[in-house]
């Protein structure tokens, strides 16, 4: 295993160098199709969901500063203006008695909180809160991803499969030629006409299958890259380099689960905040302390022969230490107290799913990379073995030992034989791609060397012999060499 799958994610780091921000496109290659990783990062420049995740993050970010404000002063103003119904004899004056008193004040004060537990967990709810939507951004980025990738080998599988029908085709052709002429000569009866042409019908039907299939997921990978796919003929991959997947490493894989997988994290970090929703709880009935200052000035009037003036009050100010017990609260009672823990037990029984889920899901998709990486291995043999048949059926026919549904038929074996062989490979790389985002070990470097791996040269000795079996050489889908290299650095 690389050193990549021992790296341990820090909790709640989005992998800032693959996520491309907002309106950020890159501009692909105008010589080929765009890379893996640009198709990628236009995937995630334009998405509406992904989008959504960030707009959802920058609100969980700004809930912890607002968290924050509890510990700063409190200033406020009041002014205020109070009526009264009653008569008033102002002794030793020659005020009239009056029936409307009104008063008047105005003030300031200033609120501090200097002990308040309440506060500390909203913060650290505030936080939490983030890393919840921190993971849950990154995961549908992986989730992206993976879905870039495997759109990406299904066209080119797809193509792949097309390039070996029609060579199929071709061969079929041929023997429909050499049949006619046989039946020409009176050698075969016309039956071995009609049985090659109707495998050259049957083929045809496949193809255009195949064709549709092929441009519903180009259709599918341009509206996802806002309008961006690719052309399967820029890749050629000579299909003999394996992940390196052992069956010893499923421990490894799994010990990722709890500190890399992102869903895992988010169940987590939402079991976290039950539990301090708990200990709030607990703290409702705790002494809050402030600080309070306050300053203020009353005005009473005075009626004089109708006119009404004011008193010149002077400001008073005060300034002490205020203590506040919950003595008694509806939302602090036994009810409301059992609900809390309940909801708390929810979710960590919701991680603990979580957990089970996306190891079950690990091991599948592990166990499915070496069944594919297996399965390869095996139709290489039965690959050859299918050439050694269609050349001894070809050479039989042509001597009168075998008839032309024989050889049509070994030609059948050859074309499935390298039809699943390239399945099995392309599958194989599909579901590396979907460990790596279940582990949590998804880079963009890996995006870059399986782009690399899908286009490099091939030598020429992968098709050799080819063409004395009735078939032309195929890049992208004949593979001779045995599969003994693996891709080591992913």
């Amino acid at each position: 295993m690389s050193q990549s799958h021992a790296q341990i994610a820090s909790i709640g780091n989005i992998k800032s160098s693959e996520i491309i921000q907002k309106n950020q496109i890159v501009t692909p290659n105008s010589n080929s199709s765009p890379s893996l990783l640009e198709l990628q990062q236009a995937t995630i420049s334009q998405n509406p969901e992904l989008k959504a995740r960030y707009a959802s993050n920058d609100s969980a970010k700004s809930n912890i500063d607002i968290a924050k404000t509890a510990w700063y002063p409190n200033v406020s103003m009041t002014i205020g203006k109070t009526y009264g119904r009653g008569e008033g004899n102002f002794k030793n004056t020659n005020v009239v008695p009056s029936k409307v008193n009104e008063t008047g004040k105005m003030g300031f004060s200033i609120t501090q909180n200097l002990y308040d537990p309440t506060i500390k967990f909203d913060i650290e709810q505030a936080k939490l809160s983030h890393q919840a939507s921190k993971y849950a951004l990154s995961q549908i980025h992986d989730e992206l991803t993976n879905r870039i990738v495997s759109l990406f080998l299904d066209i080119l599988v797809n193509q792949a499969q097309i390039d070996l029908l029609k060579r199929q085709h071709m061969a079929v052709d041929a023997q429909k030629i050499q049949a006619q002429k046989s039946f020409d000569v009176g050698i075969v009866s016309i039956t071995d006409v009609k049985e090659a042409e109707a495998k050259a019908d049957k083929i045809r039907s496949q193809l255009a299958a195949l064709e549709w299939q092929l441009k519903t997921k180009q259709q599918e990978l341009a509206i996802l890259t806002g309008g961006l796919t690719i052309n399967p003929t820029d890749y050629h991959s000579s299909t003999k380099i394996l992940p390196d997947i052992k069956a010893e490493d499923i421990e490894q894989w799994q010990m990722m689960i709890t500190d890399q997988n992102m869903a895992v994290q988010q169940a987590l970090v939402e079991y976290q905040l039950a539990k301090l929703d708990t200990k709030k709880q607990d703290h409702q009935y705790y002494p809050k302390v402030q600080f309070v200052v306050e300053n203020s000035r009353n005005f009473e009037p005075i009626t004089d022969a109708g006119h009404k003036t004011y008193s010149n009050n002077k400001w008073e100010w005060s300034a002490g230490v205020q203590l506040n017990i919950n003595l008694h609260n509806t939302n602090t009672n036994s009810a409301q107290t059992r609900k809390i823990r309940a909801e708390e037990n929810l979710k960590y029984q919701n991680y603990l799913v979580a957990k089970e889920q996306q190891t079950v899901e690990l091991n599948r998709t592990f166990y499915q990379i070496l069944s594919s990486i297996a399965e390869y291995q095996g139709l290489y043999a039965a690959d050859q073995s299918a050439r050694t048949a269609l050349s001894a059926n070809q050479l039989g026919y042509q001597v009168g030992m075998r008839t032309n549904i024989d050889v049509l038929e070994a030609q059948t074996k050859v074309y499935e034989a390298n039809r699943d062989k390239l399945v099995a490979w392309y599958d194989s790389w599909k579901n590396y791609i979907k460990l790596n985002q279940i582990a949590g070990t998804l880079t963009s470097e890996q995006l870059i060397q399986i782009d690399n791996l899908l286009r490099q040269t091939v030598g020429n000795d992968t098709n050799a012999d080819i063409d004395k079996f009735g078939m032309l050489p195929s890049i992208s889908t004949i593979e001779l060499v045995a599969p003994t290299s693996k891709y080591k650095n992913l």
